[in-house]
């Protein structure tokens, strides 16, 4: 409507995040696939006339990126905020609090706004609508062992959380579009296709804690797109951009777009976006032969589960020579079959050869300890990264 009040008209907001710009698996750099997908988003930013882009945390890998991915970044986010477009970035794990400052020597922006504190900020959107963001970068427990002892610290950490989002809540006004943006866990949320987080690893926020005056809440750090319940207003985690491992192969990519109204509940749409697939093959070894031309068309990358039905000195070899995008390979001997150690695939990653050491010493694997060996290994190369 021509006559419509400024802070009544509807806002649209694109909600992504964990682009993990500089990314590499099996060994591979996948850059190039991330800004493919990063393309395909400032695509949509246009053509959907998008007003304001969140983006919830974690846009490099490592905290010391290559030059030219900072530089391509920078430009990106230039583009993002032409026109008078707001962007909008909280910190995730793999970000670090000089992002702005390293990003700003190639942007001269002013629509890029980083938060890396808890808080709120106003923005005033290009049509004049208000917009209130509450910001909830990614903490890491090892800064509250000041709190109490390993009994309670966890309910005392618990305790601080909600006040920080009651305060957030109290900040939030009826006559603008309130939105929270966070890289955090959530209680009940899927980490990739199967994991749910919960007290139990690192602290997971409950969703009945979310602000109720929110009209919508733009999480990162679970890479797998999805809404939360038991949140009391729209909640969802945007997901990776890309399928970054094989707990992902199902998982449709996507961005959301949502159109919000002061005094109105949210609608969120989701966009596709095209990526690399992801798919595993289970297969005797006396049929790689067929397999491998079964796939020979296949552009994405493919793991490979090779029962021994045959005697093959070096089958892991033979299985990437055959199928030059088989970036995973295990291999199943049957019990009255030795399987020596040099059939381990030293190109795995880190927890995949935890996972074969594990065979060998074990017989079996314990998925929960596995779980557990990715999240200090995540931990140790971030301390690495940020020096510590």
């Amino acid at each position: 409507m021509a006559n419509e009040p400024p802070f009544l008209k509807k806002m649209r907001i694109l909600h992504t995040g964990d682009w993990h710009i500089g990314i590499s698996r099996w060994g591979i750099d996948r850059t190039e696939e991330v800004f493919k997908s990063i393309e395909f988003i400032v695509d949509i930013v246009e053509k959907e006339d998008v007003d304001v882009v969140l983006i919830a945390g974690d846009l490099f890998e490592h905290k010391m990126p290559k030059g030219d991915d900072l530089r391509r970044t920078a430009e990106i986010l230039q583009r993002l905020g032409e026109k008078d477009r707001k962007v909008i970035i909280v910190s995730g794990n793999h970000d670090w609090k000089e992002l702005e400052v390293s990003l700003g020597i190639f942007s001269s922006s002013s629509n890029v706004h980083f938060l890396t504190e808890l808080g709120v900020k106003p923005f005033r959107t290009r049509k004049g609508e208000l917009l209130y963001v509450g910001s909830f970068p990614y903490f890491w427990e090892r800064d509250f062992l000041y709190i109490g002892d390993d009994s309670d610290r966890k309910e005392k950490l618990g305790e601080i959380i909600h006040r920080y989002l009651e305060k957030i809540n109290q900040r939030f006004l009826p006559n603008s579009v309130n939105v929270l943006l966070g890289h955090i866990f959530v209680e009940g949320a899927l980490l990739g296709s199967a994991v749910r987080l919960s007290f139990s690893s690192n602290f997971a926020i409950p969703p009945s804690w979310f602000p109720n005056r929110a009209h919508y809440v733009a999480l990162g750090h679970a890479h797998k797109p999805q809404s939360i319940s038991n949140s009391p207003v729209p909640t969802y985690y945007c997901g990776s951009i890309i399928r970054i491992d094989f707990s992902e192969t199902g998982d449709k990519k996507c961005v959301n777009v949502i159109d919000a109204k002061p005094e109105r509940i949210a609608n969120v749409e989701k966009i596709e976006i095209p990526c690399k697939e992801l798919i595993e093959l289970d297969f005797k070894f006396s049929q790689l032969e067929s397999k491998a031309v079964m796939v020979k068309d296949f552009d994405g990358y493919i793991k490979a589960k090779i029962h021994m039905d045959i005697l093959e000195n070096n089958p892991i070899s033979k299985v990437k020579q055959l199928i030059p995008n088989c970036v995973e390979v295990e291999t199943v001997y049957e019990q009255n079959h030795k399987k020596d150690r040099s059939q381990i695939d030293l190109t795995l990653e880190p927890s995949k050869l935890f996972s074969q050491y594990l065979l060998l010493k074990e017989g079996s694997v314990d998925e929960e300890v596995i779980k557990i060996f990715e999240e200090l290994y995540r931990e140790a190369v971030l301390n690495e990264d940020s020096g510590y």
